[in-house]
């Protein structure tokens, strides 16, 4: 027999191949995103080849499915870089954390105490939804998307029951927010001393 390249339903070295070279005009240089995608448009070949009628060539029908994978490449590149990690929410943790960590004499650790329940009081004010939502974002640092896969939200309701109840917080908690801006201006100081 004297097929065509990709004229016969096979994936081999020439399939991953033409692939990867479908995948580059997605991801344009960045050969490892290409490779990664030609990969998962390997797998799901190999997948759904039973799928595969022969109406058109092979090539037409891989080409389809390297296009799937590098759109869904892209995709969750997308939702990557919109992600906000908890812990570079400008700041937003910074505050919590002083008021549990800058407390080294027992008046202190007191005062801290006091100020965390307020701020959780001022998040219990809104209900008891925004309080989960609170405690895995700030408390545990939880992504939103992860959030909202734990509780079944959607990643707009995360981010907005998310928001309120940080500005409850601070708002329960308005001395936090000086005492909090003050602690590292003071260490600083005290380790110019030394």
């Amino acid at each position: 027999m004297n097929d065509r390249p990709l004229d016969t339903p096979r994936l081999d070295a020439e399939a991953r191949s033409y692939a990867k070279a479908i995948a580059l005009r997605f991801v344009k240089d960045d050969t490892a995103a290409a490779d990664d995608i030609a990969q998962d448009a390997m797998l799901l070949a190999h997948r759904h080849l039973g799928s595969y009628r022969g109406d058109a060539r092979f090539s037409t029908w891989l080409y389809r499915v390297t296009t799937t994978a590098a759109l869904m490449h892209l995709r969750r590149q997308r939702r990557r870089a919109r992600e906000v990690m908890a812990p570079t929410d400008e700041g937003a943790t910074a505050w919590i954390e002083a008021l549990a960590t800058r407390a080294p004499s027992s008046e202190a650790l007191a005062s801290a105490r006091e100020q965390c329940a307020r701020a959780l009081g001022g998040v219990d004010r809104l209900g008891s939804r925004y309080g989960e939502v609170f405690t895995l974002r700030y408390a545990m640092g939880c992504t939103e998307t992860e959030i909202a896969r734990a509780t079944g939200l959607s990643l707009a309701a995360v981010k907005t029951r998310a928001h309120r109840a940080k500005l409850a917080a601070k708002k329960a908690c308005p001395d936090a927010d000086a005492s909090v801006s003050a602690a590292p201006r003071a260490r600083a100081t005290a380790g110019d001393r030394t």
